[in-house]
Formats: structure tokens, C-alpha cells, sequence
């Protein structure tokens, strides 16, 4: 692979992992009470704990640094 920035073959692949877990959040709770009552909070509780994971893969240039996307 060659850095389109300075011609270098001198490049490495790098997998980054990004990580985000959804909690309780105050304001749809309480926008669940307000419209359906009790049941409504509850709803609100819905989602809570789920986590989302997504893997982007850059290239990193050894020679001038620069992260890039093929």
C-alpha cells in the first residue's frame, strides 16, 4: 500500500474497535410517564444495558504519519 500523501510503501494497517452502551435515559423516562403513566417508565427502561460495537480499519503511513482509508 502506498500513503497517498508522500509515496511511501512503508505503511501498516490498524483495526480500531469503538465501543457505546445505552443506558436509562432521565428525560425518556420522564417523557414516558408524562404520555402513558407507570407503564411509560418502564418503556423507558427499554434498551438499557444494549451495546453497539463497530470496526474501522486505517492505514497509518510510517513514514509521515498520516491515517488514510483505502
Amino acid at each position: 500500500m502506498r500513503c497517498p500523501s508522500c509515496g511511501s510503501d512503508n505503511c501498516h494497517i490498524i483495526e480500531e474497535v469503538e465501543s457505546r452502551q445505552k443506558g436509562f435515559g432521565f428525560f425518556k423516562g420522564c417523557c414516558g410517564y408524562l404520555i402513558l403513566g407507570p407503564i411509560g417508565w418502564l418503556c423507558g427502561l427499554c434498551g438499557m444495558g444494549e451495546s453497539h460495537t463497530s470496526k474501522k480499519a486505517f492505514w497509518i503511513c510510517n513514514h509521515c504519519g498520516r491515517k488514510f482509508r483505502v
